[in-house]
């Protein structure tokens, strides 16, 4: 009888240290996975222009798209004013208050980046559905040097705003 009690309490120890090696296993490999991950891997993100496989639904009325990928004609983005790495933001009609704050908060995310906001009333409506194929909800679009369309978004929206404001951080490369 005595010997199976120094069984029981050597076998209760070993499962002590038992468990205590697979708890620190278990806290070391997440630690082990980040550190790899933080100084072996790479984050890398990008906004691919729209319209470069597929072409874009073209309203009645409007010229056919003919080639991939899509780029807005030179005669609008000459009219554009972009500089040399710049990204213009074009909207569309009037602005709510609401819109004017969205707009102001990405633009001061960007105050020394060529990031370009142009803002259309009524001076050119057929550029919202034949150049920029814009569709309701959309009223504003972003447009790199190059004449791609990089993204369409409602001005007014706060989530809008913010996948805005982490695009274009994605097209500058500043993350």
């Amino acid at each position: 009888m005595r010997r199976l009690k120094v069984t029981k309490v050597f076998s209760h120890a070993i499962m002590k240290k038992t468990k205590a090696l697979f708890l620190f296993l278990a806290l070391l490999l997440p630690i082990l996975v980040f550190l790899f991950l933080r100084f072996f891997g790479k984050n890398e993100f990008a906004v691919p222009p729209l319209y470069t496989e597929t072409f874009p639904e073209v309203p009645q009325g409007c010229a056919p798209v003919k080639a991939l990928p899509y780029r807005i004609a030179d005669s609008v983005r000459t009219k554009l004013p972009f500089g040399d790495d710049s990204l213009a933001l074009v909207t569309f009609g009037k602005l709510s208050p609401e819109a004017i704050n969205q707009l102001k908060r990405v633009g001061g995310k960007f105050p020394n980046d060529p990031v370009v906001l142009v803002q259309l009333v009524d001076s050119k409506p057929e550029w919202k559905q034949c150049v920029f194929f814009l569709k309701p909800p959309f009223d504003q679009v972003l447009v790199d040097r190059k004449g791609a369309i990089r993204g369409q978004y409602t001005v007014a929206d706060l989530d809008e705003a913010d996948r805005l404001i982490t695009e274009i951080t994605i097209i500058l490369k500043k993350y």
